[in-house]
């Protein structure tokens, strides 16, 4: 109902100031990353089918229109684009770091705990905000994101963890923040 209530033109004179705020973040981490894998176009796909979908193809990122009139919330928008750049990181990461994350990936899921980085459960958007267990890089975009966006919540939520995997939190933290 909301995609036949708010068409595409009346959705950017409305969420003009997100929108805007998405690109900002855009340009702002296009200085993080090598040239040759910045974003320069931002699509808002406003198919019905592409509900609560978000990411990213070449130096394209597309966000489903969803985003924007179901949460409304700038911080939803930042940690969408912030994971989406995680995954430009994890490229630019060298052959080393990149086997090293994934045997933290396979150690991640024999403890049980890609919980800690289901980006939803830090923002009240526990449907769509990440999905580590799929991959070592989809744990990779979501701990850049977390680590960038939400650092103070994620150490008090792996305070709850067992001393023994502490170790394991901190090298997946400390390859995303590199």
């Amino acid at each position: 109902a909301l995609y036949g209530r708010i068409p595409p033109d009346e959705f950017h004179v409305r969420y003009r100031s997100l929108v805007g705020l998405a690109s900002a973040l855009i340009d702002s981490l296009n200085t993080t990353v090598d040239s040759l894998l910045t974003i320069d176009t931002l699509c808002i796909d406003h198919a019905v089918e592409s509900f609560g979908e978000a990411g990213r193809s070449a130096r394209t990122l597309y966000m489903s229109s969803s985003y924007f009139f179901l949460y409304n919330d700038p911080q939803i928008v930042r940690s969408l684009v912030t994971h989406e750049f995680g995954h430009i990181r994890y490229e630019m990461l060298d052959i080393t770091s990149r086997t090293q994350f994934v045997e933290l990936w396979g150690r991640v899921q024999e403890a049980a705990l890609f919980y800690l980085f289901r980006e939803g459960e830090y923002s009240g958007n526990a449907r769509f905000g990440g999905h580590p267990e799929e991959s070592p890089e989809e744990l990779f975009a979501s701990a850049f994101n977390l680590a960038h966006n939400r650092p103070d919540e994620l150490r008090a939520r792996s305070s709850y963890v067992s001393k023994n995997h502490l170790h394991l939190i901190e090298s997946i933290i400390g390859i995303a923040t590199r």
